[in-house]
């Protein structure tokens, strides 16, 4: 599937692991994601910043790390809170691409499909190149 301007795939990847303080938890999450998961944590008083550093994960996928700190049970609950609500924005997404471009999608705002037609309308550009013109 085709990558946006940042490099990511439309795969969404969400980890989370035990960070180094106390108190706190790191998601290793999909670039073109990490603003929104941020966004969603701080809306629920959560405590969380991005890393500066970026990492490739596996196939295309540019990945984000998210440290969220949480130092009692409530901020934990709402920690839960921001990332059942980060799920439940990406249940059911199905998109599907032919040689004509973006065929079918499902469940995505009208700002993501654009960003999704740009990307495809990118690959094709890019593709056109590669063979001299011709497609």
């Amino acid at each position: 599937m085709a990558g946006n301007e940042d490099g990511d795939a439309h795969d969404l990847v969400l980890v989370w692991q035990r960070a180094d303080g106390p108190g706190a938890v790191e998601f290793v999450i999909t670039s073109s994601n990490a603003e929104e998961l941020l966004s969603l944590l701080v809306d629920e008083g959560v405590s969380a910043v991005p890393q500066a550093r970026r990492v490739r994960g596996a196939g295309t996928d540019v990945l984000t790390t998210v440290v969220a700190t949480a130092g009692n049970a409530a901020a934990w609950a709402a920690t839960g809170v921001a990332v059942r609500k980060f799920i439940d924005r990406h249940k059911g997404k199905r998109i599907q691409v032919d040689e004509d471009g973006l065929a079918e999608a499902e469940n995505y705002s009208a700002r993501d499909i654009e960003r999704i037609v740009r990307a495809l309308s990118a690959v094709e550009r890019d593709d056109n190149d590669d063979s001299g013109g011709q497609k």
